[in-house]
């Protein structure tokens, strides 16, 4: 498994999305400098967005769920 998705959910910090998007953008290359973007870590690190997200939205479904229960 790629080090990029080992890293702990990337919503539980603001300081862990920003680093995030900064790796993302180094990723995407840059024309300035003639750098190619690296395609397989932007795949990683969009996987690693979509996986946390979706991680955030089912347990934020989950406790709607509860408290609309309890009502």
């Amino acid at each position: 498994m790629s080090k990029i998705k080992q890293q702990e959910n990337i919503f539980v910090k603001s300081e862990d999305l920003k680093a995030w998007a900064i790796e993302l953008s180094e990723a995407c290359g840059s024309l300035i400098i003639n750098k190619k973007p690296n395609t397989s870590k932007i795949d990683t690190l969009i996987e690693k967005f979509v996986d946390d997200y979706n991680y955030n939205m089912i347990v934020m479904v989950e406790e709607a769920n509860k408290l609309a229960e309890e009502e």
